[in-house]
């Protein structure tokens, strides 16, 4: 069994790019690491290269049978800490490929991330999405899904959803055309409605919230209660309570 022991080479290299969006667009590849998340990885992502080291020989084969299409390498444990986006690398990462859905509008219930910037925010949005049923994630400006922190911050709940990056005219159209709502301090009290579903929250950026625009086009605004003087929550944390609303 070859075992790569060098940072020069060309798999390597290709590795180590992937931490850039540029070479993420230009390849068509994100990595993923992680215990769970590699071995929660469902079938249908397409696995086109498997990096580990001796010591996770077996997970990685088992990896490797579940995606055919895949190429393994092994590493050494020096390339592998090079390789990994974490200070303590479990000794296994994937570079997939990235689905690139046709832009549709949803059939159930769905989210607008508005300039949402913070990574581990949306790998959290992502994650409560998956386990609250909303399949459909539309971003505008917001942090890259694919970037290694978002990814991991899902904890699988990438895989779990459909994503489409998008612009604001797209945004637009969506707004009009689905049951949206804007998640905003100056709406109505969440918790006292009734929500009419399938629905579409906007979720705006953590610094200066959503844009105006879209906050006109919206159907409806909602706002959670605030006590103590508390005048705002963290975006995750908002986006989460409002969709838990609508199980």
């Amino acid at each position: 069994m070859e075992i790569i022991s060098s940072a020069k080479n060309q798999y390597v290299k290709l590795v180590k790019s992937l931490n850039e969006k540029k070479y993420r667009k230009e390849t068509g590849l994100f990595f993923a690491e992680g215990k769970n998340l590699i071995k929660d990885l469902p079938t249908s992502v397409q696995v086109a290269y498997i990096f580990a080291t001796e010591q996770r020989a077996q997970e990685a084969q088992k990896l490797a049978d579940a995606h055919k299409e895949a190429e393994t390498f092994f590493v050494t444990e020096s390339i592998m800490q090079t390789l990994a986006d974490t200070m303590t690398p479990y000794g296994i990462v994937a570079l997939c490929k990235m689905p690139a859905p046709e832009f549709k509008l949803p059939n159930g219930n769905a989210l607008l991330l508005d300039g949402v910037a913070d990574p581990g925010n949306v790998g959290t949005i992502f994650r409560t999405a998956a386990a609250c049923g909303f399949e459909d994630i539309y971003l505008v400006d917001s942090a890259d899904i694919y970037s290694p922190k978002v990814v991991r911050a899902t904890l699988g709940g990438l895989f779990k959803v459909r994503a489409y990056e998008i612009d604001a005219e797209c945004a637009k159209e969506l707004l009009k055309n689905t049951n949206s709502a804007v998640l905003d301090m100056g709406g109505k009290n969440i918790l006292k409605e009734n929500i009419s579903k399938p629905i579409l929250f906007v979720a705006g950026n953590e610094a200066h919230g959503g844009r105006e625009e879209f906050k006109k086009l919206a159907k409806e605004t909602y706002s959670l209660p605030m006590q103590n003087g508390v005048e705002s929550l963290n975006v995750a944390v908002a986006t989460s309570v409002a969709m838990y609303k609508t199980v």
